[in-house]
């Protein structure tokens, strides 16, 4: 698996998976997506993957917001990765096939397998990047920038000045913990992996302590005050990460 970062000011990567058995063709892909991201927007991480196998064991542990998915490989199809998706991940990601079987029935049994678009090859990056880009607004991936105050139940979150307050009360989160916070609450209900929360927040040189992602799950907890009683639950999700739900308090 081979990684690249696209280096833009926004701190929140979308997180891109490719799979294409095809070095070139992955290039290909890699080069229009870098195309997209437009200055000051969100940065986005691209994952590419030769073999099904190797992105199946991905999905099951890491987060993407988006599939392009080759129908044809070697080992698992892109297909029945799609279809994968679909039955086990409770968040399943935007999916866009791109492949070569362009016949009519194809098209219909992709789409009706959870497809978001299909994309025939050889593809026109311009197609590509206007199909990506909508599939990502469908999903609410790619919004206009937002106001820079967001009220969840009675938190309320400045981006501007990184601050969190109860009720008008100040709430003292260092900015690690905002940041973090931010990311829960902008996500309610999607499950997170580790390894998505560890590539956003933490350098490489502060992961030789052993779980600061956890140390820091509690602090939030425990500062937020992330419980059924104030209408949230905060879950480990046991060997793959977290996800923040919002709940009835029992008032309602």
């Amino acid at each position: 698996m081979m990684s690249v970062t696209l280096e833009i000011k926004e701190s929140h990567p979308m997180r891109v998976a490719i799979l294409d058995d095809e070095p070139a063709e992955l290039r290909r892909v890699e080069q229009t997506l870098q195309q997209i991201p437009g200055r000051g927007e969100q940065a986005w991480t691209l994952h590419s993957f030769e073999r099904g196998e190797d992105l199946l064991r991905q999905l099951r542990r890491e987060t993407f917001d988006l599939l392009i998915l080759d129908w044809q490989l070697p080992d698992i199809s892109g297909l029945s990765l799609l279809r994968w998706t679909r039955e086990h991940m409770d968040s399943p990601p935007a999916a866009i096939m791109l492949t070569s079987r362009d016949g009519e029935h194809d098209v219909v049994q992709a789409l009706n397998a959870g497809a978001d678009d299909y994309v025939s090859k050889p593809f026109r990056p311009n197609e590509l990047k206007a199909r990506v880009t909508a599939v990502l607004r469908r999903h609410n991936l790619q919004r206009a920038p937002a106001s820079d105050v967001l009220v969840f139940n009675d938190l309320e979150f400045d981006d501007a000045e990184l601050t969190v307050t109860r009720a008008g009360i100040p709430i003292s989160l260092t900015e690690r913990e905002y940041r973090l916070a931010r990311c829960l609450f902008a996500n309610l209900g999607r499950p997170l992996s580790r390894e998505y929360f560890y590539e956003r927040f933490w350098t490489h040189e502060e992961m030789t302590s052993s779980r600061p992602l956890d140390t820091h799950i509690y602090r939030l907890r425990n500062k937020l005050g992330l419980t059924a009683d104030r209408g949230w639950q905060l879950l480990t999700i046991y060997g793959y990460g977290y996800r923040l739900e919002s709940v009835g308090t029992g008032n309602e």
